[in-house]
C-alpha cells in the first residue's frame, strides 16, 4: 500500500509509515503554491470517483509522480486548466473531502470538475464556507469526523454525520499561526495516523475516545507538536 505524503514531512513520520508497511510517494511543491502549503497532497490533487484530479501545469512539472499514483491506485486522470494561484481561492482547487459517498466542499472554490464528477456519480454535496475543506476535517468514518470548524460541524450534523468539535490551533505549520487537524492526519481502515504526538494536543483524550467509539485505533508517526503536512492519502 502506497501513502500520499508532503515531501517535507519529518524523517521521522515517514520512516514510522515504512515501518508499518508503506510505501510513501513524497509531493513535490507546485510554485503555484504559498511555500508553506506547496507541497501539501491535499492542495494538489484529489482522489474520488474513479479518477484523480490535479492541474494540468502539476502534471507537467511531476509527469513521474502523477503517473505513478494513477498506475498504484488504479485512477484514470483528469487535467483542471482552471485558474490556480496562491490567492485564496483559487488555490483550493483540488481541497475537498471525499467520506464515503459524501463530499464536503466549498461549492465556489472546489474545481468544476470535482463537483461534476460528484453529481454524475449520485455523490450527496455538503456545501461549507472552508475552502481548505480537506486540511480541517479528520475523517474517522464514513458518517464520523474530527474538526474545529464550528460551520463544518453544523453542516455535517445537519446531515447526520457524528462530529467531535475540537479546539482550533495546536497544530504546527510554519510559517502560518497554526495548521489543522485534517492536515495533520489520515484514515487507513481500522487506523487513524497523526504527524506528531496526538497525546500532546489538549483535547487529545477526546479524539482518542472518538475514534474509539467508531472502531478505530489512533497512532502518532511522530514526536512532538502535530504537524499539518497536507493529509495522509491512502492507496
Amino acid at each position: 500500500m502506497f501513502v500520499l505524503i508532503d515531501e517535507r514531512a519529518s524523517v521521522e513520520a515517514i520512516t514510522a509509515l515504512r515501518n508499518k508497511g508503506f510505501e510513501p510517494i513524497l509531493m513535490p511543491p507546485s510554485p503555484h503554491l504559498q511555500t508553506g502549503v506547496s507541497s501539501h497532497t491535499d492542495m494538489l490533487v484529489f482522489m474520488g470517483f474513479g479518477r484523480l484530479f490535479c492541474h494540468v501545469s502539476y502534471y507537467e512539472q511531476h509527469k513521474h509522480i502523477i503517473d505513478k499514483i494513477c498506475y498504484a491506485s488504479d485512477l484514470s486522470l483528469c487535467l483542471s486548466d482552471e485558474k490556480w494561484s496562491d490567492k485564496y481561492p483559487s488555490d483550493v482547487l483540488f481541497n475537498a473531502c471525499l467520506i464515503g459517498n459524501t463530499l464536503i466542499c466549498n461549492e465556489k472554490s472546489v474545481s468544476s470538475l470535482i463537483l461534476d464528477a460528484a453529481r454524475k456519480d449520485g455523490c450527496k454535496v455538503i456545501n461549507v464556507s472552508q475552502g481548505y475543506t480537506q486540511c480541517s476535517v479528520c475523517p474517522v468514518s464514513d458518517t464520523a469526523i474530527i474538526t474545529a470548524d464550528k460551520a463544518i460541524v453544523k453542516a455535517c450534523q445537519n446531515c447526520g454525520f457524528d462530529v467531535l468539535l475540537i479546539s482550533e490551533g495546536h497544530v504546527y505549520l510554519p510559517p502560518y499561526d497554526f495548521g489543522f487537524i485534517g492536515g495533520a492526519s489520515g484514515l487507513c481502515g481500522d487506523t487513524v495516523y497523526f504527524c506528531g504526538n496526538i497525546d500532546l494536543h489538549p483535547d487529545a483524550a477526546s479524539i482518542k475516545a472518538f475514534c474509539q467509539k467508531h472502531g478505530k485505533t489512533v497512532v502518532s508517526l511522530s514526536g512532538g507538536e502535530l504537524f499539518d503536512v497536507g493529509s495522509l492519502f491512502f492507496i
